[in-house]
């Protein structure tokens, strides 16, 4: 079966939610990338899980950044399928709620986007926890429900556990420790924070020719806020998530994941998490 075949069967069967390289919009695209950047720093000479590795992108820029061996797992055997052909990944078809890998099998558990589509996110952490070996880590992320839902009036028929952030928090804080939370995609922050400068909802929109100005500044330092992926980085994902890893840009990216500051009183569109098995 030829590669834009087998593309085409890995979007039918989740309805477009899966992040596909080739055909997923701006924001997807930039988003997975900056998460799979950031998990990067945490797996050189580990055994990683990739839980909904889906099209098999992310867990291939894992294995490439140093792991010691990657394994993805998805609930669409196409999808399996379709990683094992294109990155020669170890791909297995399986339930989130049901890991099909045994007890303390793996140092770490990458989890981006996952767990708003199970029904019992508690349960899924728990899996995540049993497969995990003692002080083994969670990097993971979800949206926040008070902005994806509340503020952007987002409706994904898709997502069946949306949480806040304060319950997402008590979810990871309750079966982890040593947990770490960031933000990507701030939506809104105290006026006098940096941070606003990137904010989709800034104090400062109102300032006159600011909106042009940042935009400006974007498009010539960081033209992946406002621009599609070039069809080049489209094709070249897995080596685009390392080079971002190792990049130093960060004024006025908004994809950017940055560690969580509660006196910024920010608010972003989505929360990233990283914890440690209690074992």
């Amino acid at each position: 079966m030829q590669t834009n075949q087998r593309t085409a069967l890995v979007l039918d069967d989740n309805a477009g939610e899966r992040m596909v390289p080739e055909v997923a919009d701006r924001l997807t695209f930039w988003e997975h990338v900056y998460r799979y950047a950031f998990a990067s720093r945490f797996v050189i000479g580990k055994r990683v899980l990739d839980i909904a590795c889906g099209e098999g992108y992310g867990a291939a820029a894992l294995q490439k950044a140093g792991a010691s061996h990657v394994i993805g797992v998805d609930v669409s055997e196409e999808a399996c399928l379709h990683a094992r052909k294109r990155y020669g990944l170890d791909a297995r078809q399986g339930s989130a709620e049901k890991i099909p890998l045994p007890d303390k099998s793996v140092d770490v558990v990458v989890s981006f986007e996952t767990i708003e589509h199970v029904g019992d996110p508690g349960g899924f952490l728990d899996e995540c926890a049993r497969v995990l070996a003692p002080e083994g880590r969670l990097v993971i992320s979800t949206p926040d429900r008070d902005v994806y839902t509340g503020r952007l009036g987002t409706r994904n028929r898709h997502h069946c556990a949306e949480m806040t952030e304060e319950e997402f928090g008590t979810a990871i804080r309750t079966r982890f420790h040593d947990a770490h939370f960031y933000t990507q995609r701030t939506n809104s922050a105290a006026w006098w924070s940096p941070r606003t400068l990137v904010c989709e909802s800034t104090s400062w929109r109102h300032i006159r020719g600011f909106g042009r100005v940042r935009r400006a500044i974007q498009r010539r330092i960081f033209p992946e806020a406002l621009s599609d992926p070039t069809a080049e980085q489209r094709a070249s994902v897995v080596d685009l998530i390392l080079s971002t890893a190792r990049s130093s840009r960060s004024l006025l990216n908004p994809h950017l994941v940055r560690p969580q500051q509660k006196w910024h009183r920010e608010k972003s569109v989505y929360i990233v998490a990283t914890a440690v098995n209690r074992g």
